[in-house]
């Protein structure tokens, strides 16, 4: 059973993992997703085509049919970085020089994850893992051309065309923006709502289905801005769970599974104190209607 990072960390006794998973769990996207532990990879069949059933007659027996399962796989790869500081700044500034670099590395990861969730292309970076992007191309029976301004029609059948019971809608900022005005105006209407979650952060949801927003990714570009084709993005809705769309993870140097913390100390090859943080990480999805993209978004304001 597939764990959230902050629900696995409630049984965690390495206090430096902890903090790291804290800080990466800022992320609004991180913070929800569950990740299946997994030996290098996950092996999983993708359903192509149901078996044929029907009625059958008296002292008939029923025709011999069979489903169509392709396999597949998919693997984690190692992420994170080395954060050295220069033992002259240590000896100067102390302990906070270290805890400074740390955060900043903390934060970059978190913002560069969740953009390779989104955008990811092992084409263009074959080290990382294809996002949510890539794998629901627009040639794709889950993706819908929206062609123009986005539509509360086009929400509600995006949400409609996904299997599953824990759906979010995922947007960017200024999407988010475009969709509160159409909640406000009398001509549209709309059905956001505004809760908060157990660490008291409000949520908005349309409908039953809560928004998750993303931001900007290191490089301060906004993840799912208007930057596709023709000045255009992309709204998501996705289901997360052990058979839709997961998080894996692979093993840690401890026998466990997660994030690897390693603090050096002094390194030989250059007068720096070094820290390590890999994470072995990917995305899957399991069941190909667990996910739906709405692309050819303008960015103009929403209609019924």
């Amino acid at each position: 059973m597939g764990l959230t990072l902050l629900e696995a960390a409630k049984a965690d006794t390495n206090q430096q993992r902890v903090v790291v998973i804290r800080a990466l769990s800022e992320s609004q996207v991180i913070r929800i997703v569950p990740f299946l532990n997994v030996q290098g990879g996950i092996d999983y069949l993708t359903e192509s085509q149901l078996p044929a059933v029907g009625f059958r007659g008296l002292n008939e027996g029923f025709d011999a049919n069979f489903g169509v399962m392709n396999p597949d796989y998919e693997r984690v790869k190692p992420f994170g970085g080395d954060i050295d500081v220069d033992m002259h700044i240590m000896k100067n500034k102390g302990s906070q020089a270290k805890t400074q670099q740390i955060e900043a590395s903390l934060r970059s990861m978190r913002l560069t994850f969740e953009d390779y969730w989104f955008n990811g292309d092992e084409a263009v970076d074959p080290r990382a893992f294809d996002g949510l992007k890539k794998r629901i191309g627009t040639e794709s029976s889950q993706a819908f051309n929206s062609n123009g301004a986005f539509s509360l029609s086009k929400l509600d059948e995006l949400i409609d065309s996904v299997e599953g019971d824990n759906k979010v809608i995922h947007m960017g900022k200024a999407m988010r923006r475009l969709l509160t005005a159409a909640s406000r105006s009398t001509t549209i209407g709309g059905f956001l709502t505004t809760t908060r979650d157990e660490f008291g952060r409000l949520i908005t949801t349309y409908g039953e289905t809560p928004i998750v927003v993303t931001d900007t990714n290191a490089q301060n570009v906004p993840i799912q801005g208007f930057t596709e084709p023709g000045s255009t993005t992309s709204v998501y809705c996705v289901a997360y769970g052990d058979q839709q769309v997961t998080g894996i993870q692979g093993p840690d140097s401890a026998g466990g599974y997660g994030i690897d913390v390693t603090a050096f100390g002094q390194a030989q090859d250059a007068p720096v104190d070094r820290t390590r943080i890999e994470w072995g990480a990917g995305l899957a999805i399991l069941n190909g209607r667990s996910a739906a993209r709405a692309y050819g978004i303008t960015n103009a304001a929403m209609t019924a």
